[in-house]
């Protein structure tokens, strides 16, 4: 709240979030070990590398956001990345695999690059509305909502924010209209509508509509 910075940790491998490094300088971090691992030497000086533009990177969890970011597990029916300029898609999943609970949840990561924090945000979120999965529950509309907050967008925000502005970040409920046209979808996805209960057996075939 300070605008102080802190230390938080230090991990001796490549980080989950070294696309962001990898865009801003232009360097293939995993290439540049393997060139370290085979000559015992660095490929460049610091002096050498040099930032540009910005990135921002995005985790795709199986998890229900608005459910306490539960673990959620099931069939990817549908999966497609976005694509546009400026983004970056590292997927660890295919259509039609299962999601388990004996691996970690990130199916992905989406990373925007622009020439200025907006516009890799902008990307972003525009990345994320293309994205789509179904048949498992993500955090992606949790995270179009983040990135679409005010707060998130002018870099007003901490460790705290979720919490903070847990009621900003909730999902709009569906209205009759939207909800009418998800169900007409769903009758058209070629599933078929459910199979119907087995013929009842003689002699209450036989008594039609009754019932006791």
């Amino acid at each position: 709240a300070d605008g102080e910075f802190y230390f938080l940790e230090m991990n001796t491998r490549l980080q989950v979030e070294h696309p962001v490094t990898e865009e801003i300088t232009g360097l293939d971090l995993v290439a540049e070990q393997t060139v370290l691992a085979e000559t015992g030497k660095l490929a460049h000086k610091q002096k050498d590398i040099a930032f540009g533009g910005h990135a921002i990177e995005a985790r795709l969890y199986a998890e229900d956001a608005d459910n306490g970011f539960l673990p959620a597990t099931g069939q990817l029916l549908v999966f497609k990345a976005p694509e546009g300029d400026g983004l970056r898609f590292d997927g660890g999943v295919e259509e039609g695999m299962e999601v388990s609970s004996a691996f970690d949840p990130m199916l992905a990561k989406l990373t925007a690059f622009g020439d200025d924090r907006a516009q890799a945000i902008e990307r972003l979120r525009a990345a994320l509305e293309q994205t789509v999965c179904l048949g498992v529950a993500t955090n992606i509309d949790f995270l179009s909502r983040v990135v679409a907050h005010p707060a998130f967008q002018d870099g007003g925000y901490d460790t705290g924010f979720i919490a903070v502005h847990a009621d900003d970040l909730k999902p709009e409920p569906i209205g009759e209209d939207d909800l009418e046209i998800l169900l007409a979808l769903a009758r058209l996805s070629g599933k078929g509508p459910i199979a119907p209960p087995p013929a009842a057996p003689e002699p209450y075939a036989s008594i039609g509509d009754w019932r006791n």
